[in-house]
């Protein structure tokens, strides 16, 4: 796809409807495991007036689609923009037809997997309504984004907020993301809480003991790259100046601490999830771990980002904590370690 067209009109609707797919992510990929999606699919298949339901609620996400991207239009920055209007019919549809399918990408996905089961059911009559209605719905947004795209500019104001929030510099990060990254963020947790779960799940089978969940917590850990990427890139371009100022220890580790659990928020109420469901303690160590895992990552950034070296570096520690999680460390020299060596980070002058 064009990059102008994802950065134009893709990462926006994510952007704006980020706090919906958060949820999603955290009711399907933390409230619910894989056996609670076969039998929620299988539900809606047998029952017919709930399978209703999906159609309506699909409708309301075509509207508000839509809103977003006629929003986007119809402001100043998107002018340029009008000039698709004088497009041929097909390059026009050939445009936007890649947008609206990278918006509506997981919703479509999810009607792929219902899509399984309407077949194993032979209910072929709900998957011709399903589809159906998909495809009028698309076809509709795309009608009503060209009629947008063909008629004259309407006059906006703009209303300013009377009241201007400060947010703590911990959370910054998150508000940086959402700006600039909601897609990676959202690939990110998809990811992590697809790995976590699998690794839950065949731990209940009772094949493995504790250091295989141990040993799901590094792999996730490492999944987290590239946000901690994006964390450390933002401190040295956008808060480089934060170093000059006369920060103690203490701030800087605060500050260190509140944005990487930030980071790893879904994946936290995960395992606080699971530790109630299970009533296993062992959770709490599970979430010490992550932290001190992703801390340990963080380090190496900071030290070894630029270096050619990095690769090697961080391929060596992950074979070094699995070594050592094989041979069954005790899970506090993990996080003594981290905390001696984020401490030392943190005394560093000009430095987080």
């Amino acid at each position: 796809m064009n990059k102008v067209a994802i950065l134009a009109f893709v990462r926006p609707f994510y952007q704006r409807t980020l706090g919906f797919w958060s949820a999603i992510l955290l009711i399907g990929g933390v409230l619910m495991d894989e056996k609670q999606h076969v039998l929620l699919s299988r539900f809606l298949i047998k029952n017919p007036v709930a399978f209703c339901f999906i159609p309506v609620l699909l409708f309301f996400y075509s509207l508000i689609h839509l809103r977003i991207q006629q929003e986007l239009l119809r402001g100043n920055n998107y002018l340029v923009f009008h000039h698709l209007g004088l497009y041929a019919e097909k390059e026009l549809r050939l445009f936007w037809s890649r947008i609206i399918l990278a918006n509506f990408s997981p919703i479509l996905t999810y009607f792929l997997f219902l899509s399984y089961f309407i077949w194993e059911k032979k209910a072929f009559d709900l998957g011709i309504t399903l589809w159906m209605s998909t495809l009028i719905l698309l076809g509709f947004t795309y009608g009503k984004i060209r009629q947008t795209l063909h008629r004259p500019l309407k006059e906006a104001f703009v209303t300013r907020p009377a009241v201007r929030w400060a947010f703590p510099r911990s959370t910054w990060i998150l508000l940086s993301l959402r700006q600039h990254r909601p897609i990676l963020v959202l690939l990110t947790k998809a990811c992590g809480l697809l790995l976590l779960n699998g690794f839950f799940y065949s731990f209940q089978s009772g094949s493995y003991d504790w250091r295989w969940l141990q040993f799901g917590i590094l792999c996730l850990a490492y999944v987290q790259l590239p946000l901690i990427f994006e964390k450390t890139e933002k401190e040295i371009t956008e808060q480089s100046w934060i170093l000059a100022l006369p920060l103690s220890w203490k701030n800087k580790l605060g500050y260190q601490m509140g944005s990487l659990i930030l980071l790893i928020i879904p994946e936290l109420f995960f395992l606080g999830w699971k530790g109630i469901l299970s009533t296993y303690p062992e959770n709490l160590v599970l979430a010490i771990l992550l932290v001190a895992f992703i801390s340990a990552l963080q380090l190496l950034v900071y030290r070894k980002k630029e270096s050619s070296s990095f690769p090697n570096l961080a391929l060596t520690m992950f074979f070094g904590l699995f070594l050592a999680i094989i041979f069954s460390l005790p899970w506090w020299a993990f996080v003594f370690g981290v905390s001696f060596l984020f401490f030392q980070q943190s005394k560093r002058a000009f430095g987080f």
